[in-house]
């Protein structure tokens, strides 16, 4: 019965699946997904360490830039201007520039305002996916 229930599970996350999506894409969102459970779990356990490597992880995965841009036949928005590469470039920089600042603000002691940075961070990543991945 579980077996069967997984299956269909399966099934149906690959039918409704929209889009092919690239390998080294689906990498460096896992890993930017990852980046960013660390630094929540540094804020847990009140570790510097582990908010830092979060952090670290977070940046290294920002750079690949072309992984935030997916090729469709539909325009993203109704701006023919709007260039999905600029605007991930863009993005990127500044979530990166805010992590920084996040983890400047951990080390302070300032850790309230150091978790107002996290949100900060996570909410551009959200918008990101609601206007190129149409979430």
């Amino acid at each position: 019965m579980k077996q069967i229930l997984l299956i269909s599970v399966l099934l149906s996350s690959v039918l409704f699946a929209e889009g092919v999506s690239s390998p080294s894409r689906i990498k460096t969102m896992q890993t930017l997904e990852a980046a960013m459970a660390t630094i929540q779990k540094g804020f847990l356990y009140n570790n510097e360490t582990v908010v830092s490597g979060g952090v670290k992880d977070l940046e290294t995965a920002l750079k690949d830039v072309d992984a935030f841009v997916i090729a469709t036949d539909k325009p993203i928005t109704e701006d023919k201007d709007f260039s999905p590469k600029t605007y991930a470039s863009t993005e990127t920089a500044a979530i990166g520039k805010e992590a920084k600042e996040l983890l400047e603000l951990y080390k302070d002691g300032k850790k309230d305002e150091a978790r107002e940075a996290y949100s900060i961070v996570l909410n551009r990543c959200v918008v990101c996916h609601k206007i190129i991945r149409k979430w």
